[in-house]
């Protein structure tokens, strides 16, 4: 059966047969206003149909972000690995290194703890690659080594120790 809703109440509007088990949408003018007439079964499919494109948007959209969030990490944390060696003339020995009070009053690098953690909770790596320092993060997949690490020496916005 069709319907439609008017002030809060549910309408039941008798079906309008085109064919054998064929219905469809109905226009009517009620007040001065148009409703359109959905049966209740195609309604409930359209919803349904429109609520799962909008949660893999959102999905998607939260994905992209935490990736750009990872990837301007790596960068800052590369370039407070360059600022710890500027101050103290030696590479950090792991990343922990960048959140103590070295006794100058003020860590490298803010944030606690929780600037160590990639976008999805896992701890940033320090590699030390020939002479040099790269940050990585282990990226969506939470496994180092893959092809979705986010990593200083990759980054386009990444400076400092590459």
């Amino acid at each position: 059966s069709l319907g439609f809703i008017h002030a809060g109440i549910v309408h039941a509007v008798p079906p309008m047969r085109r064919a054998q088990g064929e219905y469809r949408l109905g226009m009517a003018v009620l007040g001065g206003r148009f409703f359109c007439f959905v049966p209740y079964g195609q309604g409930n499919g359209i919803i349904g149909i429109l609520g799962a494109v909008a949660v893999t948007n959102v999905i998607a959209s939260i994905e992209k972000a935490k990736q750009t969030a990872a990837k301007e990490a790596v960068g800052v944390m590369s370039n407070a690995v360059t600022q710890y060696y500027l101050q103290y003339k030696k590479y950090p020995g792991d990343l922990s290194d960048l959140i103590r009070d070295n006794g100058d009053g003020e860590p490298i690098l803010d944030g606690g703890e929780g600037a160590l953690e990639d976008p999805w909770g896992t701890e940033y790596k320090l590699e030390k690659k020939g002479k040099r320092y790269v940050i990585v993060s282990a990226g969506p997949d939470m496994e180092f080594g893959n092809d979705d690490d986010i990593r200083s020496d990759t980054t386009k916005k990444s400076g400092g120790v590459n």
